[in-house]
Protein backbone atom coordinates (compact mmCIF):
# COMPACT_ATOMS: atom_id res chain seq x y z
CA UNK A 1 0.00 0.00 0.00
CA UNK A 2 3.00 2.30 0.35
CA UNK A 3 3.16 2.30 -3.45
CA UNK A 4 -0.54 3.06 -3.83
CA UNK A 5 -1.73 6.67 -3.85
CA UNK A 6 -4.61 7.32 -1.42
CA UNK A 7 -7.75 8.96 -2.78
CA UNK A 8 -9.88 11.30 -0.69
CA UNK A 9 -13.63 11.48 -1.26
CA UNK A 10 -15.10 14.82 -0.22
CA UNK A 11 -18.75 15.10 0.80
CA UNK A 12 -20.02 18.62 1.38
CA UNK A 13 -16.61 20.26 0.82
CA UNK A 14 -16.14 23.43 2.84
CA UNK A 15 -14.39 25.28 0.03
CA UNK A 16 -15.62 25.66 -3.57
CA UNK A 17 -14.40 23.02 -5.98
CA UNK A 18 -12.10 24.22 -8.78
CA UNK A 19 -13.66 24.58 -12.24
CA UNK A 20 -13.42 21.66 -14.67
CA UNK A 21 -10.64 21.89 -17.24
CA UNK A 22 -11.96 18.78 -19.05
CA UNK A 23 -15.49 17.41 -18.95
CA UNK A 24 -16.11 13.77 -19.89
CA UNK A 25 -19.37 12.14 -20.93
CA UNK A 26 -18.42 8.66 -19.69
CA UNK A 27 -17.89 7.43 -16.13
CA UNK A 28 -14.38 7.08 -14.74
CA UNK A 29 -12.82 3.90 -13.43
CA UNK A 30 -10.09 4.89 -11.00
CA UNK A 31 -7.39 2.41 -10.08
CA UNK A 32 -3.69 2.10 -9.26
CA UNK A 33 -0.83 0.21 -10.89
CA UNK A 34 1.20 0.53 -7.71
CA UNK A 35 1.11 -2.18 -5.08
CA UNK A 36 2.64 -5.44 -6.31
CA UNK A 37 2.03 -4.71 -10.02
CA UNK A 38 5.09 -5.61 -12.08
CA UNK A 39 5.05 -9.24 -10.97
CA UNK A 40 3.07 -11.16 -13.62
CA UNK A 41 0.84 -12.96 -11.11
CA UNK A 42 -0.07 -9.67 -9.45
CA UNK A 43 -0.53 -7.90 -12.79
CA UNK A 44 -3.18 -10.46 -13.75
CA UNK A 45 -4.62 -11.16 -10.30
CA UNK A 46 -4.55 -7.71 -8.66
CA UNK A 47 -5.15 -5.43 -11.64
CA UNK A 48 -6.24 -6.97 -14.93
CA UNK A 49 -8.87 -9.47 -13.76
CA UNK A 50 -10.39 -6.90 -11.34
CA UNK A 51 -10.29 -4.29 -14.10
CA UNK A 52 -12.10 -6.69 -16.42
CA UNK A 53 -14.72 -7.37 -13.73
CA UNK A 54 -15.20 -3.64 -13.14
CA UNK A 55 -14.99 -2.22 -16.67
CA UNK A 56 -15.81 -5.13 -18.94
CA UNK A 57 -19.61 -4.75 -18.75
CA UNK A 58 -19.60 -0.96 -19.27
CA UNK A 59 -20.18 0.20 -22.82
CA UNK A 60 -18.08 3.32 -22.37
CA UNK A 61 -15.69 4.41 -19.66
CA UNK A 62 -12.51 6.34 -19.00
CA UNK A 63 -9.62 4.58 -17.26
CA UNK A 64 -7.99 6.90 -14.75
CA UNK A 65 -4.65 5.39 -13.71
CA UNK A 66 -2.83 6.35 -10.52
CA UNK A 67 0.82 5.46 -9.81
CA UNK A 68 1.33 5.22 -13.56
CA UNK A 69 4.42 3.47 -14.90
CA UNK A 70 4.87 3.86 -18.68
CA UNK A 71 6.43 0.42 -19.21
CA UNK A 72 3.46 -1.24 -17.50
CA UNK A 73 0.92 0.45 -19.74
CA UNK A 74 2.99 -0.39 -22.83
CA UNK A 75 3.27 -4.04 -21.76
CA UNK A 76 -0.52 -4.38 -21.44
CA UNK A 77 -1.63 -1.77 -23.96
CA UNK A 78 -3.69 -4.20 -26.05
CA UNK A 79 -5.67 -5.34 -23.00
CA UNK A 80 -6.21 -1.81 -21.70
CA UNK A 81 -7.34 -0.51 -25.09
CA UNK A 82 -9.85 -3.39 -25.31
CA UNK A 83 -11.48 -2.13 -22.11
CA UNK A 84 -11.52 1.58 -22.87
CA UNK A 85 -10.80 3.96 -25.73
CA UNK A 86 -9.65 6.68 -23.34
CA UNK A 87 -6.93 6.44 -20.72
CA UNK A 88 -5.90 9.29 -18.44
CA UNK A 89 -2.65 9.26 -16.52
CA UNK A 90 -2.73 11.11 -13.23
CA UNK A 91 0.19 13.33 -12.39
CA UNK A 92 1.00 16.41 -10.36
CA UNK A 93 -0.67 18.63 -12.94
CA UNK A 94 -3.44 21.04 -11.96
CA UNK A 95 -5.89 19.64 -14.52
CA UNK A 96 -9.39 19.05 -13.19
CA UNK A 97 -11.31 16.23 -14.90
CA UNK A 98 -15.06 16.03 -14.36
CA UNK A 99 -17.14 12.89 -14.86
CA UNK A 100 -20.85 12.10 -14.57
CA UNK A 101 -19.96 9.17 -12.28
CA UNK A 102 -16.97 7.17 -11.10
CA UNK A 103 -15.99 3.78 -9.77
CA UNK A 104 -13.11 4.09 -7.31
CA UNK A 105 -11.14 0.88 -6.92
CA UNK A 106 -11.64 -2.48 -8.62
CA UNK A 107 -13.77 -5.55 -7.89
CA UNK A 108 -11.76 -8.55 -6.61
CA UNK A 109 -13.13 -12.09 -6.40
CA UNK A 110 -10.08 -14.06 -5.20
CA UNK A 111 -6.99 -15.75 -6.61
CA UNK A 112 -7.24 -15.65 -10.42
CA UNK A 113 -11.00 -15.80 -9.97
CA UNK A 114 -14.21 -14.49 -11.48
CA UNK A 115 -17.19 -15.66 -9.43
CA UNK A 116 -20.40 -15.73 -11.42
CA UNK A 117 -22.48 -15.12 -8.28
CA UNK A 118 -20.64 -11.88 -7.39
CA UNK A 119 -20.98 -8.43 -8.94
CA UNK A 120 -21.21 -7.81 -11.89
CA UNK A 121 -22.92 -11.21 -12.06
CA UNK A 122 -22.69 -14.10 -14.51
CA UNK A 123 -19.00 -13.60 -15.25
CA UNK A 124 -16.58 -16.53 -14.96
CA UNK A 125 -12.83 -16.87 -15.37
CA UNK A 126 -13.49 -18.40 -18.79
CA UNK A 127 -14.98 -15.04 -19.83
CA UNK A 128 -11.74 -13.36 -18.82
CA UNK A 129 -9.75 -15.96 -20.80
CA UNK A 130 -11.93 -15.25 -23.83
CA UNK A 131 -11.27 -11.51 -23.35
CA UNK A 132 -7.51 -12.16 -23.21
CA UNK A 133 -7.50 -14.35 -26.30
CA UNK A 134 -9.62 -11.86 -28.24
CA UNK A 135 -7.51 -8.86 -27.21
CA UNK A 136 -4.24 -10.60 -28.11
CA UNK A 137 -5.76 -12.26 -31.20
CA UNK A 138 -4.74 -15.74 -30.06
CA UNK A 139 -6.08 -18.35 -32.48
CA UNK A 140 -6.29 -22.10 -31.86
CA UNK A 141 -3.04 -23.73 -32.98
CA UNK A 142 -1.70 -27.21 -33.59
CA UNK A 143 -0.01 -28.30 -30.37
CA UNK A 144 2.54 -30.71 -31.86
CA UNK A 145 5.87 -30.44 -33.69
CA UNK A 146 5.78 -33.48 -35.95
CA UNK A 147 4.37 -36.21 -33.69
CA UNK A 148 5.70 -34.63 -30.48
CA UNK A 149 3.46 -32.58 -28.18
CA UNK A 150 4.99 -29.23 -27.22
CA UNK A 151 6.03 -28.65 -23.60
CA UNK A 152 7.08 -25.20 -22.38
CA UNK A 153 9.29 -25.35 -19.27
CA UNK A 154 9.53 -22.13 -17.25
CA UNK A 155 13.13 -21.46 -16.26
CA UNK A 156 13.76 -19.69 -12.95
CA UNK A 157 17.00 -17.90 -12.13
CA UNK A 158 16.52 -16.67 -8.55
CA UNK A 159 14.69 -18.73 -5.95
CA UNK A 160 13.06 -22.13 -6.55
CA UNK A 161 15.40 -22.88 -9.43
CA UNK A 162 15.54 -26.32 -10.99
CA UNK A 163 19.11 -27.27 -10.12
CA UNK A 164 19.09 -30.13 -12.65
CA UNK A 165 17.11 -28.24 -15.28
CA UNK A 166 19.18 -29.58 -18.20
CA UNK A 167 18.54 -33.15 -17.07
CA UNK A 168 14.81 -32.49 -16.77
CA UNK A 169 14.74 -31.06 -20.32
CA UNK A 170 16.49 -34.17 -21.66
CA UNK A 171 14.14 -36.42 -19.72
CA UNK A 172 11.10 -34.69 -21.19
CA UNK A 173 12.54 -35.11 -24.68
CA UNK A 174 13.12 -38.84 -24.09
CA UNK A 175 9.51 -39.24 -22.97
CA UNK A 176 8.43 -37.73 -26.28
CA UNK A 177 7.94 -33.99 -25.82
CA UNK A 178 9.22 -31.22 -28.00
CA UNK A 179 10.62 -28.90 -25.30
CA UNK A 180 10.80 -25.11 -25.34
CA UNK A 181 12.78 -23.66 -22.41
CA UNK A 182 11.31 -20.26 -21.51
CA UNK A 183 13.66 -17.68 -20.00
CA UNK A 184 12.67 -14.71 -17.86
CA UNK A 185 13.41 -12.41 -20.80
CA UNK A 186 11.04 -14.38 -23.04
CA UNK A 187 8.28 -14.23 -20.43
CA UNK A 188 8.60 -10.43 -20.11
CA UNK A 189 7.34 -9.98 -23.69
CA UNK A 190 3.68 -10.71 -23.05
CA UNK A 191 2.36 -10.69 -26.62
CA UNK A 192 5.11 -12.97 -27.97
CA UNK A 193 5.14 -15.34 -25.02
CA UNK A 194 1.36 -15.65 -25.11
CA UNK A 195 1.71 -16.98 -28.66
CA UNK A 196 4.24 -19.59 -27.50
CA UNK A 197 2.09 -20.79 -24.59
CA UNK A 198 -0.95 -20.83 -26.87
CA UNK A 199 0.92 -23.32 -29.07
CA UNK A 200 1.89 -25.80 -26.33
CA UNK A 201 0.18 -28.84 -24.86
CA UNK A 202 1.91 -28.70 -21.47
CA UNK A 203 3.13 -25.72 -19.43
CA UNK A 204 5.50 -26.84 -16.69
CA UNK A 205 7.24 -24.93 -13.92
CA UNK A 206 8.15 -24.74 -10.28
CA UNK A 207 5.61 -22.81 -8.18
CA UNK A 208 5.90 -19.10 -8.98
CA UNK A 209 4.47 -16.17 -10.91
CA UNK A 210 5.46 -17.63 -14.29
CA UNK A 211 2.73 -20.25 -13.96
CA UNK A 212 0.19 -17.43 -14.36
CA UNK A 213 0.94 -17.76 -18.07
CA UNK A 214 -1.54 -20.65 -17.94
CA UNK A 215 -4.12 -17.99 -18.86
CA UNK A 216 -2.77 -18.31 -22.44
CA UNK A 217 -3.15 -22.10 -22.66
CA UNK A 218 -5.80 -23.52 -24.92
CA UNK A 219 -8.68 -25.27 -23.11
CA UNK A 220 -7.83 -28.88 -22.31
CA UNK A 221 -4.08 -28.25 -22.16
CA UNK A 222 -2.04 -29.39 -19.16
CA UNK A 223 -0.53 -27.32 -16.37
CA UNK A 224 2.22 -29.21 -14.53
CA UNK A 225 3.27 -27.55 -11.29
CA UNK A 226 6.31 -28.63 -9.28
CA UNK A 227 5.46 -27.95 -5.64
CA UNK A 228 8.49 -27.05 -3.49
CA UNK A 229 8.84 -28.11 0.13
CA UNK A 230 6.49 -26.20 2.43
CA UNK A 231 4.46 -24.56 -0.35
CA UNK A 232 1.61 -27.06 -0.71
CA UNK A 233 -1.18 -24.67 0.30
CA UNK A 234 0.04 -21.76 -1.83
CA UNK A 235 0.53 -23.99 -4.87
CA UNK A 236 -3.03 -25.29 -4.71
CA UNK A 237 -4.64 -21.94 -3.88
CA UNK A 238 -2.84 -19.77 -6.43
CA UNK A 239 -2.56 -22.15 -9.39
CA UNK A 240 -4.07 -25.59 -8.78
CA UNK A 241 -7.70 -24.65 -8.21
CA UNK A 242 -7.69 -21.72 -10.71
CA UNK A 243 -6.27 -24.00 -13.43
CA UNK A 244 -9.18 -26.38 -13.05
CA UNK A 245 -11.67 -23.49 -13.13
CA UNK A 246 -10.07 -22.41 -16.42
CA UNK A 247 -10.80 -25.80 -17.96
CA UNK A 248 -7.19 -27.02 -17.88
CA UNK A 249 -5.92 -30.45 -16.88
CA UNK A 250 -3.88 -30.03 -13.73
CA UNK A 251 -0.95 -32.18 -12.61
CA UNK A 252 1.23 -31.46 -9.59
CA UNK A 253 4.42 -33.01 -8.33
CA UNK A 254 5.10 -32.55 -4.62
CA UNK A 255 8.83 -32.83 -4.11
CA UNK A 256 10.21 -34.99 -1.31
CA UNK A 257 12.19 -33.14 1.33
CA UNK A 258 15.38 -34.68 -0.08
CA UNK A 259 14.71 -32.89 -3.40
CA UNK A 260 14.90 -29.46 -1.72
CA UNK A 261 18.21 -27.70 -1.09
CA UNK A 262 16.83 -27.00 2.41
CA UNK A 263 17.65 -30.64 3.20
CA UNK A 264 21.35 -29.80 3.21
CA UNK A 265 20.94 -26.59 5.21
CA UNK A 266 19.00 -27.77 8.28
CA UNK A 267 19.38 -30.63 10.73
CA UNK A 268 17.15 -33.56 9.81
CA UNK A 269 14.94 -33.03 12.88
CA UNK A 270 14.45 -29.28 12.30
CA UNK A 271 10.79 -28.15 11.96
CA UNK A 272 11.64 -26.56 8.59
CA UNK A 273 12.02 -30.13 7.31
CA UNK A 274 9.72 -32.11 9.59
CA UNK A 275 6.81 -29.70 10.08
CA UNK A 276 6.56 -27.00 7.38
CA UNK A 277 3.05 -26.02 8.46
CA UNK A 278 4.32 -24.95 11.86
CA UNK A 279 6.69 -22.54 10.10
CA UNK A 280 3.90 -21.24 7.84
CA UNK A 281 1.69 -20.60 10.87
CA UNK A 282 4.28 -18.15 12.20
CA UNK A 283 3.45 -15.78 9.35
CA UNK A 284 4.60 -15.00 5.84
CA UNK A 285 7.47 -12.83 7.08
CA UNK A 286 8.89 -15.97 8.71
CA UNK A 287 8.07 -18.57 6.04
CA UNK A 288 8.89 -16.47 2.95
CA UNK A 289 12.69 -16.33 3.50
CA UNK A 290 12.71 -20.11 4.00
CA UNK A 291 10.29 -21.71 1.55
CA UNK A 292 9.60 -19.00 -1.03
CA UNK A 293 13.01 -17.35 -1.30
CA UNK A 294 15.37 -19.80 0.38
CA UNK A 295 15.23 -23.05 -1.55
CA UNK A 296 15.98 -24.55 -4.93
CA UNK A 297 14.83 -27.90 -6.29
CA UNK A 298 16.69 -30.95 -7.61
CA UNK A 299 14.14 -33.38 -9.01
CA UNK A 300 14.38 -37.13 -8.61
CA UNK A 301 14.40 -38.04 -12.31
CA UNK A 302 13.11 -41.57 -11.78
CA UNK A 303 10.04 -40.39 -9.89
CA UNK A 304 9.49 -37.36 -12.09
CA UNK A 305 9.56 -39.47 -15.25
CA UNK A 306 6.27 -41.02 -14.11
CA UNK A 307 4.71 -37.56 -13.80
CA UNK A 308 5.89 -36.57 -17.28
CA UNK A 309 4.52 -39.80 -18.71
CA UNK A 310 1.16 -39.11 -17.06
CA UNK A 311 1.13 -35.58 -18.51
CA UNK A 312 1.80 -37.00 -21.97
CA UNK A 313 -1.03 -39.50 -21.59
CA UNK A 314 -3.38 -36.63 -20.76
CA UNK A 315 -2.29 -34.86 -23.93
CA UNK A 316 -2.75 -37.95 -26.08
CA UNK A 317 -6.18 -38.68 -24.61
CA UNK A 318 -7.43 -35.19 -25.49
CA UNK A 319 -6.03 -35.07 -29.03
Amino acid sequence: MQRTTPITILTNPKTPLPPCTTTHNSPAIIFSTGGFAGNFFHDINDVLIPLFLTAGHLRTNVLLIFDYRPWWAIKYRRLLSSLSSEIIITSSSTDVHCFPAAVIGLKYHGNLACNSSDVPGGVTIKDFIFFLRSSLELKPKRLHVGQEPVMVILSRRKSRMLVNEDDVVELAKKIGFHVELATTEMMSKVDEFAELVNSCSVLMGVHGAGLTNMVFLQPGSVLLQVVPWGLDWASKAYYGRPAQEMGLKYVEYHIAVEESTLYEEYSKDHPVLTDPWSINLKGYNISKPVYTDGQNVKLDLVKFSEVLSHAKQLVVSSS
